[in-house]
């Protein structure tokens, strides 16, 4: 993995900035919705100290406390008269919650609705019943059928079941002895998909506050006893109380309401007997924050999935708990409601376990500091996006200037040595303080002290030749007198041996001072214009001349071959190849010359047949003093022919190269040489 990439992924660790303050703004905000539940309870328990204070305005009537649970009706206060037809269309649009009735199983039988509109009370009830049993006028009887019971404060109403039509209420008038119809109470009989339903309206002081209501199934039309009843009459008899909100109560919750805050006084049952002001869930302009942002900053910040709040606005756990809770729930538009529950319980006596009159609810809206938290939100996410792109950048300038000064130094590391192993002596210094810096110039001086051993071994070759050259002709000198004199037969071949030794010592000593030599003319030679194509056959003549024990083959390019160059240099450069493909080649084959137009000057090749040309050995000839011949033939071969070679084709600024025949029969050596 390259190094800018490398840079690139630790830079993501700049990623933690915005996390790391989600994590600190989940706290703050944690924080601020606990302040704001504790502001809220201290609100609900000053308004349940002072209904503690005054019972009166909570339990106008302290008979009702004493009431067993479940006989009571709540009247749901109704923004307008509904239309008593018996389909209950108006009902519906208000999502009511309705009172459920159940059988002695515990299974629903029906549910009923009470509502109050001015001075009159609206009641609607849906009878669970698949085979009703409606009333049949030929028998008779009162309660034939099916039949649904209301209990007011002083009277018993029947009501037959009808399939449709008006509902007649009857009651039993003791003076007279016979039963009476209610004119003063309308209502309508229908069916419904499960059932039955009956929609009644009747005066609210005809039911004198209190009301129950009993709804009987019967199997046949024939007056047999009931199979299923459920009713919320109790086992004393006496009809229980109608519960409606109370005006006092309201009154007084006005000097507690503030300005998003919503009051509401239950009584132990749940049912909501004041309530003011109105829950603010817009943001600080007045807008509805729109529930894709909130929804995203609820997944921000990590929020906890919240209870639902009831239709009515009021939780639903509000009832008999004596002890305070405090919760956040989910209001409309995904937004957070706040809510509060302290109980009121009376301290009229000490003696008895005090009872408890209702719970005060206050609910809030978490807009204000919901706000206040998204803001912030929205201000560190645009930081830390800032802060992240900023650093990303940054530090991928840094790695491609890191990785800029990385390359430069690798190409001048490449470069420093040419193809022949000498040092070009232009590697670049870097002044740099950094570890980089300090690296370039380690290998600047390293390549310095290889160029200074690199110098010593060039010139090795004439110092040796030098030095050597009169302890040598020491040696010859004496050779010679010892020779002149008279020697017995092994000593004579001894000294034979040793003249031959120092003959062939002699003959290395000059390869290697005309070597020493050659580098230095070379640089020194003069180019000049010349007709390749000439040039190549004068030389295979003189070739066929003095090797007469191979044929010679020449192939050239038809027409004028110019070439600039010194032709006395080309002429060493293919006596090194002949002599080399001689040694090599068997006696009587041929050897290949050509040369052909290339794309950029012209290729000339040497080639023979014989051994290949060994594995890994091939970039290894044309280095001085090194020889791949095999057979312990090595007498006067120096390995600096194809160096010497090599030297020219670089002063020539051409390329030499080796390598085997295609056909595996030989090997080849080819020169390329630029036109100019």
């Amino acid at each position: 993995m390259k190094l800018r990439r490398q840079l690139l992924l630790v830079s993501l660790v700049a990623l933690a900035l915005p996390w790391a303050g989600c994590q600190y703004l989940r706290q703050v905000d944690a924080a601020l919705a606990q302040g704001q539940l504790q502001a809220l309870e201290a609100t609900a328990a000053a308004i349940a100290a002072r209904l503690a204070s005054a019972p009166q305005l909570i339990a106008p009537d302290p008979l009702r406390q004493a009431r067993p649970p479940g006989a009571q009706l709540y009247l749901n206060p109704l923004p307008q008269a509904p239309f008593v037809d018996g389909y209950g269309d108006e009902w519906r649009s208000l999502a009511l919650k309705p009172r459920a009735l159940l059988d002695a199983q515990r299974s629903p039988l029906a549910q009923v609705t009470l509502g109050q509109f001015g001075e009159r009370v609206y009641l609607l009830l849906t009878v669970s019943d698949p085979t009703p049993a409606y009333h049949d006028p030929r028998t008779g009887l009162l309660s034939a059928g099916d039949t649904v019971e209301l209990y007011t404060g002083n009277r018993h109403y029947t009501l037959p079941v009808a399939s449709q039509g008006a509902a007649s209420a009857l009651w039993h008038d003791p003076r007279a002895g016979h039963y009476e119809r209610e004119l003063r109470l309308h209502g309508r009989w229908t069916t419904s998909p499960t059932g039955y339903q009956l929609e009644l309206a009747l005066p609210y002081a005809l039911t004198g506050g209190a009301l129950s209501i009993q709804v009987r199934d019967r199997a046949h039309s024939d007056g047999g006893a009931p199979v299923r009843a459920a009713s919320t009459l109790p086992a004393d008899g006496i009809p229980g109380h109608l519960v409606r909100p109370l005006a006092d109560l309201h009154t007084e919750l006005e000097h507690f309401v503030r300005p998003g805050l919503r009051l509401a006084v239950v009584d132990s049952e749940g049912f909501l007997l004041a309530s003011h002001g109105q829950l603010q869930i817009n943001d600080k302009d007045g807008e509805p924050t729109p529930w894709l942002r909130n929804w995203i900053y609820r997944k921000l910040l990590a929020q906890e999935d919240l209870s639902p709040l009831a239709v009515s606005g009021l939780p639903a756990s509000a009832g008999a708990d004596r002890t305070p809770w405090r919760q956040w729930f989910s209001g409309p538009l995904q937004s957070r409601i706040g809510a509060v529950s302290v109980p009121v319980i009376t301290r009229a006596d000490d003696v008895v376990e005090r009872p408890l009159l209702g719970r005060v609810l206050v609910l809030q809206s978490g807009a204000v500091m919901q706000s206040v938290t998204e803001g912030a939100a929205h201000r560190l996410w645009l930081i830390s996006c800032a802060a992240a792109a900023t650093a990303l950048l940054l530090l991928l300038a840094y790695a491609s200037w890191l990785s800029w000064r990385i390359r430069k130094l690798h190409r001048a590391a490449r470069t420093a040595v040419d193809a022949s192993g000498k040092l070009r002596g232009d590697f670049p210094i870097s002044r740099a303080g950094d570890e980089l810096g300090a690296l370039n110039r380690t290998f600047a001086s390293l390549l310095s002290e290889l160029d200074q051993y690199h110098q010593y071994l060039r010139t090795l070759a004439g110092k040796l030749s030098h030095e050597l050259r009169t302890p040598l002709a020491i040696v010859r000198s004496s050779l010679d007198n010892l020779c002149e004199g008279n020697l017995d037969k092994n000593s004579r071949r001894y000294a034979e041996r040793a003249m031959d030794g120092s003959a062939r010592l002699s003959g290395i000593l000059n390869s290697l001072s005309a070597a020493s030599n050659l580098e230095a003319s070379i640089q020194q030679a003069e180019r000049e214009p010349f007709d390749l194509a000439d040039f190549l056959k004068v030389m295979v003549q003189c070739y066929s001349d003095a090797h007469p024990n191979f044929r010679f083959h020449l192939d050239v390019s038809p027409g004028e071959l110019i070439c600039h160059g010194a032709p006395e240099l080309l002429a060493q450069l293919l006596d090194k190849l002949v002599d080399n493909a001689c040694s090599f080649a068997p006696a009587g084959s041929e050897i290949q010359l050509s040369a052909h137009t290339g794309r950029e000057g012209y290729t000339l090749s040497v080639s023979n047949r014989g051994p290949l040309l060994p594995g890994g050995s091939v970039h290894k000839l044309f280095d001085s003093l090194v020889s791949v011949r095999k057979g312990g033939n090595n007498t006067g071969h120096l390995g600096l022919g194809l160096h010497i070679a090599k030297l020219i084709a670089d002063f020539h600024r051409g390329r030499l190269r080796a390598g085997n025949r295609a056909d595996g029969s030989g090997v080849v050596f080819c020169l390329e040489l630029p036109a100019r």
